[in-house]
């Protein structure tokens, strides 16, 4: 009884709110995922080429899996949100197990996976100092306690926190 009457209020929200709040909501994310950024070099030629390709690989490469998703002399038009799905059947990742290139045509058609895979193994491999990489923060305990937005970062909540005193702030 209840799920219909919140169906039903979720369909009479018109889509032009919706869509003004997943713009909102994507904006959100992607303001705080940049801003994970924050302790590394910005002006870094390494740290630039790292974030760089990393957008250019998650445009790119999931544009090449998603064009085998529908057949040009089909009508069907698909929103782009059902394209990782349409490409998992028949995308350009072909092995003996059938499994395994639909997992493989999914994962590489989402532009996050792409982003994350590139950024991770860039990271990791391109020789950095810890200041450009932005983990001299974490590396020294002092250091940690005495940057306050690192403790900003990681405590709980105001009222949270005052219920649950006796928890100490992880790894420090």
């Amino acid at each position: 009884m209840l799920t219909g009457k919140v169906g039903g209020f979720l369909a009479s929200i018109p889509e032009v709110m919706v869509a003004g709040l997943l713009c909102f909501m994507w904006a959100m994310l992607t303001a705080l995922g940049l801003s994970n950024l924050r302790y590394s070099e910005a002006g870094s030629s390494r740290n630039v080429i790292i974030v760089g390709l990393s957008l250019f690989f998650s445009l790119s490469v999931p544009a090449y899996f998603q064009q085998y998703g529908i057949s040009p002399n089909t009508n069907l038009s698909v929103p782009s949100y059902f394209q990782p799905y349409i490409v998992a059947s028949h995308g350009p990742f072909h092995t003996t197990y059938g499994g395994l290139n639909y997992v493989m045509n999914t994962l590489l058609s989402l532009h996050m996976v792409i982003a994350f895979l590139v950024a991770m193994v860039l990271d990791n491999t391109v020789p950095g100092s810890q200041q450009e990489r932005g983990v001299y923060v974490w590396s020294e305990r002092e250091t940690a306690r005495r940057e306050p937005t690192v403790a900003k970062d990681y405590e709980l909540p105001f009222r949270v926190g005052r219920v649950f005193r006796w928890v100490k702030w992880v790894g420090l």
